[in-house]
């Protein structure tokens, strides 16, 4: 594949080229998103998609993807682990293997350029620290470009954390043994090719290509090695707000340009020569805006690669049994890696305010065998009016003042029971325009289809007649062809008999004479 070699400043010519204030002012914006990370996610997905794939600026695209993918959070709850696993010994199998693959790395740029420095020996913690906190995965070769990328814009600690998110939320299975997750990625990527390029689709399959033999590179190392390197930090800008359906998006627009058209498929005919094209992909498809633009108009979705996922794996098992490794759910992008968190942390219930009333610290200390907390001092009469009801319950001090300084009892109150129900309402009326939605959408996927299928239809039809008008053709072109073989033949035979054959001196000569001119002339 096309090796893309990254420059000293990545996408520098392009950020060149936008006016100062413009980038400042995207600059801006990216950091007002930061401070309200989790409302954007929520409310404003959107707007988040849009500037993804305008472009993360260069200056935050570090902190862009590590907010994206959630490692910046995963980073805070570890802290330490990094360099626990770093001060473990590892396998020595993998290890040696990590070695040997240091210097493959973009060898041309200036972090990798040197055996032995530092950007080898961070690339080296990394994938090291990686065997240890997953050793049922190990290590991988396509992980190393995936980690080099990532350090040339962010220190080893917070590259690792990155890479883990890669590895367990947007491309789970990838690098375990056996390649079983890309080999269903790959028939998955197969169908997809079907609806998006019919006639690639019709080559690949009678030239008995497996879609593995060009797209495991692509997938496995999210284009890394493949693209031009301004390319490349676009597409990962979509990829970590987006997640894999990016991935497959950018393999169908390049084989759209590769081998969607008859023209394209003529220097094409056998295998070999089909292979040769896909290691040279056409320059002009891989330019960054062209790219993004096709990329961000291709109709892929999550709904659709996970349908398609669904009719794979049912169909692997009936031919090959059960998957060997069973990776964990893929999640499609940051807003789906921010739902699964807050499911996994419920807010806390009204109740839980309890925890920090003062009664139940005294009560705890009591039950340490500490002294108990002094009372608080009684109020002045010339305070103003009396304090509210007093709390009674067991463990609260007799004494002490109702938090609320009204007469709600503590606990949900009318108001917050009554918000709830409207929270649930709205949440109810949103799955029901959400799954309407859905609906539409699937409705519009399967008249997209039904009009895909007529259209392959004629394709194939208007190929047929176009073959059967060849036929014609070269039919005609023999016959006419036989007939010029023919009046040639005649007119060499009139023309030798037109000028017959010298008088003989004898009988004999006589006689050979003419069955010479009879000869000639049949």
């Amino acid at each position: 594949m096309t090796s893309s070699m990254p420059p000293h400043c990545p996408s520098s010519c392009r950020e060149s080229a936008i006016p100062v204030d413009v980038a400042r002012q995207r600059e801006l914006k990216w950091l007002e998103m930061f401070s309200n990370w989790d409302k954007w996610l929520s409310r404003r997905f959107q707007k988040v998609k849009l500037r993804c794939r305008k472009g993360v600026p260069s200056s935050l695209r570090a902190k862009a993807w590590q907010y994206l993918s959630n490692s910046k959070e995963l980073l805070e709850q570890n802290p330490g682990k990094f360099e626990e696993l770093e001060r473990a010994p590892g396998d020595p199998k993998w290890l040696d293997v990590i070695e040997k693959d240091l210097h493959r790395q973009f060898p041309f740029h200036e972090m990798f350029a040197a055996r032995g420095g530092h950007g080898q020996q961070d690339l080296y913690r990394i994938l090291k620290a990686y065997t240890i906190y997953r050793p049922d995965e190990g290590y991988c070769q396509a992980q190393a470009p995936v980690a080099a990328v990532l350090l040339m814009h962010m220190p080893a600690e917070q590259a690792f954390w990155c890479l883990v998110q890669i590895c367990d939320k947007y491309l789970p299975g990838y690098y375990s043994a056996g390649l079983e997750a890309i080999q269903l990625d790959g028939e998955i990527f197969f169908a997809l090719l079907r609806r998006a390029s019919p006639l690639a689709h019709r080559h690949l399959r009678r030239q008995r290509i497996d879609p593995v033999l060009y797209m495991t590179e692509w997938f496995m190392c999210i284009f890394a090695r493949t693209l031009p390197w301004a390319s490349v930090l676009r597409v990962w800008d979509m990829f970590f707000c987006e997640g894999v359906k990016i991935i497959f998006r950018v393999a169908l627009v390049l084989l759209q340009h590769t081998l969607g058209s008859v023209e394209k498929l003529r220097s094409c005919q056998g295998m070999y020569e089909t292979m040769e094209q896909l290691r040279n992909l056409p320059q002009q498809c891989m330019q960054e805006d062209l790219l993004v633009h096709e990329v961000t108009n291709l109709r892929v979705t999550e709904a659709l690669i996970e349908r398609e996922n669904a009719a794979q794996l049912k169909k692997w098992r009936e031919t090959r049994g059960e998957l060997q490794y069973q990776p964990s759910r893929r999640l499609h992008g940051s807003r789906a890696i921010h739902e699964e968190r807050r499911r996994q942390q419920p807010p806390l219930g009204p109740s839980s305010s309890l925890l920090s009333l003062p009664g139940l610290k005294s009560r705890g200390s009591r039950a340490a065998g500490g002294a108990p907390s002094p009372p608080p001092p009684a109020r002045r009469a010339s305070a103003g009016p009396a304090p509210g009801p007093v709390v009674t319950a067991e463990g609260l001090h007799p004494s002490l003042p109702s938090p609320t300084g009204n007469s709600t009892p503590l606990g949900t109150s009318k108001e917050a029971r009554r918000q709830e129900k409207e929270r649930q309402k709205q949440e109810k009326e949103s799955e029901k325009e959400r799954q309407k939605q859905e609906k539409e959408r699937e409705k519009q996927e399967k008249e997209r289809q039904k009009w895909e299928k007529e259209q392959e239809k004629e394709q194939q039809k208007q190929e047929k007649e176009r073959q059967k008008q060849e036929k014609e053709r070269q039919k005609q072109e023999k016959e006419r062809q036989k007939q010029e073989k023919k009046a040639q033949g005649r007119k060499l035979s009139l023309r030798r008999k037109a000028d017959g054959p010298p008088a003989p001196q004898d009988g004999g000569d006589r006689s050979s004479a003419s069955e010479a001119r009879q000869d000639a002339y049949f």
